[in-house]
C-alpha cells in the first residue's frame, strides 16, 4: 500500500516506512521530519522504542540520542525547547524550538500530529493535538508562543496536519459534542448525525476541519494548511489506532528536527 498523495509522500527506505510532506521537503537545506509507519512501534512500553529511534533517525540524519519528548496528557502546554535536556517531560503536549540539531517528537494513536514551520524566523513546532488538546486550541497557542517569543508573523507559518482519526470513524455522544459547543458556539458544520443507539444519538465530528478553521481565524494562510487527508483507523495496518485496536494500539511518532547548515557544511 501507498499512502502518497498531493500532499503527503510515502517513503520506503532500506526496509523503514515513513510519510513526509510535500511542502516540508522544499526547506530540506533547513529541516528535517517524518511521521512513522509500522512496524516501527514508540510507546514507553514497547522495548524496541529506542532501538527503532535510532534505525528511523540514522536515515534521517538525525542523532537520536538528542531527541526532546513528552509523556504527553492531553493538556494545552506547549513548550519552548532552548537547548537539549535529557528531562522527560510529564505535562507537555507540544514543543517549539530555533534550537539547532535538536529533534522534536511527538506521539500518536489517533490523536493529531501537527508541525508548524516559519519559514521567515526558521521555527518549528511539532504538536499533539488529541480531541482535548483540540478544544483548548494548543495549536493556536503554540503559534501565539511563535509571535511573542520570536516575532513570528502568522501569515509566514506554515501548517502540516498529519494522520489522525478522520470524522469517517471518529464517533462520537451529546455530551462531546457540547463540550465544543461551549468553547466555539455553534460547531454544526464539523459533525454528521449517526444512528442512534440505545436510544442515544450519535455523530461522527470532524477535528481536522475545526483546526483548520481556528488556525486561519488567527492569520494562518488557508493555503499554507496542509492535511495529509489519511485517517489512522482506516489505515490500520500501516499506523497505530487506539480506536482499532484498543489496549493493542502501540504509538507511531512524528518528529521535526532544523538542522545546522554551518555545521552540514
Amino acid at each position: 500500500m501507498n499512502l502518497s498523495n498531493e500532499n503527503i509522500v510515502h517513503v520506503k527506505k532500506d526496509g523503514i516506512e515513513y510519510l513526509q510532506f510535500r511542502e516540508l521537503l522544499k526547506y530540506s537545506d533547513k529541516l528535517v521530519h517524518a511521521y512513522s509507519l509500522k512496524p516501527l512501534q514508540f510507546s514507553d512500553k514497547n522495548e524496541d522504542a529506542e532501538k527503532n529511534y535510532k534505525k528511523i533517525c540514522d536515515i534521517l540524519g538525525i542523532n537520536y540520542k538528542k531527541i526532546i519528548k513528552s509523556a504527553q496528557r492531553h493538556t494545552d502546554i506547549v513548550k519552548d525547547i532552548k537547548e537539549f535536556t535529557n528531562q522527560k517531560f510529564e505535562y507537555v503536549d507540544g514543543f517549539i524550538t530555533k534550537a539547532k540539531d535538536i529533534a522534536l517528537v511527538t506521539k500518536y494513536a489517533d490523536c493529531t500530529p501537527i508541525i508548524i514551520y516559519d519559514n521567515e524566523k526558521n521555527i518549528i513546532g511539532n504538536i499533539h493535538s488529541g480531541w482535548r488538546g483540540t478544544l483548548q486550541r494548543i495549536s493556536q497557542k503554540a503559534i501565539w508562543q511563535m509571535v511573542d517569543n520570536y516575532g513570528s508573523n502568522p501569515k509566514d507559518i506554515i501548517v502540516c496536519i498529519g494522520p489522525c482519526i478522520k470524522q469517517c470513524h471518529f464517533q462520537v455522544e451529546e455530551d462531546f459534542i457540547n463540550k465544543f459547543k461551549e468553547e466555539f458556539g455553534n460547531v454544526e458544520k464539523y459533525y454528521k448525525y449517526g444512528e442512534k443507539e440505545e436510544g442515544k444519538q450519535k455523530y461522527y465530528f470532524d477535528t481536522t476541519s475545526l483546526i483548520i478553521d481556528y488556525l486561519t481565524e488567527i492569520g494562518i494562510k488557508k493555503e499554507n494548511i496542509f492535511d495529509s487527508k489519511i485517517c489512522s483507523v482506516c489505515n490500520v495496518d500501516l499506523m497505530s489506532s487506539y480506536r482499532a485496536e484498543k489496549e493493542n494500539a502501540d504509538r507511531n511518532m512524528n518528529i521535526v528536527m532544523l538542522i545546522d547548515e554551518e555545521e552540514k557544511a
